[in-house]
């Protein structure tokens, strides 16, 4: 088991760590042999170091978004030449022709292999795919192809056949084959163990070694993360959150995250009361192996927490004097359901109240909420992320605002909406904002309806999601460190300054107020002058 340490709150461990990875000058991942801890839980582990499980977040536009246009505009074309682009992700087969340059070389400067630690290089690559079967000899192969689609949409090599480009086809590919989430952290939150996930932590790694990576050569790196979940705040607290808004204030680096596709699922609800309980009532499609809920109340405010089963029966009743962890045995149900407060977020101290039940019975269940210490009242929940338990388990009442996943919540990062490319309308189930504390995010929207790119076979499909949005960024965000930190050489250029440009040069209507919670600052449309 790993947890995630932040190194400024380190005091004497209560267990040492059988191994310490440090990740930066901020975190370090704490491992532990299985044998040794009690299991996982809220009220012994501090919530932001148990780490969070991110899943995929789905996957022309091309035009409208500016690409042809920086394309061609500049002499020389802008098409990427001396940047990275790291891709954290399921992998990418390397051996496709969309991934080799006209010459025969390999666009993956560097693969690393998580799950079986091996990292290969650029000529290990490019001997590989001069082989018959590359996979035998690098045996890191995208099985998902999630990775590979999004690498293609950033990079891939011309086909004129099939009408396809990548966005920035000169760029080199730092690719991080993530491993999956163990089985502790999956039964944690009752994650089927058939959905492939990842570990909070395994990503921060992954984002530290491209980070060294790009160091090491000296050269701009854009970071693409197609990942999320719908843990914590929504304010950009989190571990990941705060450590990719580091790397984004670096001198040529740029994180574009996705933001998520839950903003149809009925995952969030948002309430308010300073005087009298309030209710929120979940309904639950079938009986479970288990589920939770993350209950959030914005710092000062100060809320407890009651459930109420199908039934009727209620735990704890009345109100505590001090939120208090507990665990309660609801007979009737045979669920049993812990309830764990914890203050967390190491800027904000946010109160979370976590509720996890297990063999849960299908119905409709109530959080009751008191409040204690309120000056607005507002509380927020999530459920999580779509295809993340065994059933369906939705609001049944809604609140589709605050819908961005985690970490495109993150403050300094580029955070991709997606819309329909064809008409203009926004595509439904895309992430909206503000955050919770009424941060603007999405930063913009990008295209992410019947994208193309390749799958695992290497043929040409369509796929839609906030995931193809991302990458379409990322491919533009490559073109624009291209641009300030090799050609106009703009040493001290961040993704800020990135971030900035973008969205100075957005498409906007007339008659929309900008920014807002679906397109944030507006349409993509290529990258503005520093």
């Amino acid at each position: 088991m790993e947890f995630i340490i932040a190194k400024n709150k380190i005091n004497e461990p209560l267990l040492e760590p059988d191994k310490i990875e440090i990740i930066n000058d901020q975190f370090e991942i704490w491992y532990y042999d299985d044998d040794r801890l009690p299991p996982i839980s809220v009220g012994v582990n501090s919530y932001s170091g148990i780490p969070k499980c991110l899943a995929m977040i789905g996957t022309e536009g091309l035009e409208k978004s500016g690409v042809f246009r920086l394309q061609n505009e500049f002499n020389p074309g802008l098409f990427g030449n001396g940047v990275y682009v790291a891709v954290i992700d399921t992998g990418v087969n390397f051996a496709l022709p969309s991934f080799i340059r006209n010459n025969g070389t390999s666009k993956v400067a560097v693969l690393w292999d998580q799950e079986n630690e091996q990292v290969y290089d650029n000529s290990q690559i490019n001997a590989a795919i001069r082989t018959d079967d590359p996979y035998e000899i690098i045996p890191a192969q995208d099985e998902d192809g999630h990775g590979t689609f999004i690498a293609g949409i950033i990079c891939g090599q011309e086909n004129r056949e099939n009408d396809f480009t990548g966005i920035a086809p000169e760029a080199q590919l730092i690719v991080v084959k993530l491993k999956p989430a163990e089985k502790e952290l999956k039964d944690f939150f009752f994650i089927p163990d058939e959905k492939l996930v990842f570990s909070e932590a395994d990503i921060m790694r992954g984002i530290a070694f491209a980070e060294r990576y790009a160091s090491q050569n000296n050269r701009p790196m854009v970071v693409c993360l197609a990942l999320g979940c719908n843990n914590g705040s929504h304010n950009g607290t989190e571990n990941l959150c705060e450590y990719i808004d580091g790397i984004t204030s670096e001198r040529g680096r740029t994180v574009v995250v996705g933001a998520g596709n839950e903003a149809n699922a009925r995952h969030h609800y948002q309430g308010s009361t300073t005087a009298k309980p309030a209710d929120v009532e979940i309904n639950v499609e079938k009986d479970m192996r288990g589920m939770y809920v993350e209950c959030w109340s914005l710092a000062p405010e100060l809320f407890t927490i009651s459930i109420i089963s199908p039934g009727g029966q209620s735990n704890p009743a009345g109100i505590p004097v001090q939120p208090q962890s507990g665990n309660y045995d609801f007979l009737l149900e045979g669920t049993k359901v812990t309830i764990d407060y914890s203050l967390t977020g190491r800027s904000s101290r946010d109160l979370l109240a976590f509720i996890r039940m297990e063999n849960v019975v299908k119905g409709v269940w109530t959080i009751r909420f008191y409040p204690v210490k309120t000056i607005n009242g507002i509380f927020h929940l999530w459920l999580p992320m779509n295809n993340m338990l065994e059933g369906d388990v939705t609001f049944i009442v809604s609140d589709p605002q605050t819908t961005i996943t985690m970490p495109s919540d993150a403050k300094a990062v580029i955070t991709a909406g997606g819309y329909n490319s064809i008409n203009d309308s926004i595509y439904i189930e895309s992430g909206r904002g503000f955050d919770s504390n009424g941060f603007y995010k999405p930063d913009l929207a990008a295209p992410a309806v019947n994208i193309s790119g390749v799958d695992t076979r290497g043929n040409y499909i369509l796929s839609s999601g906030t995931s193809a949005a991302a990458a379409i960024t990322a491919g533009v965000c490559a073109l624009g460190l291209e641009l300030f930190t090799n050609r106009i050489l703009e040493d001290s250029t961040n993704g800020l300054d990135i971030k900035n440009a973008l969205i100075r040069d957005c498409r906007r209507k007339d008659g929309t107020d900008y920014p807002n919670k679906t397109t944030g600052y507006g349409y993509l449309n290529g990258i503005a002058n520093l």
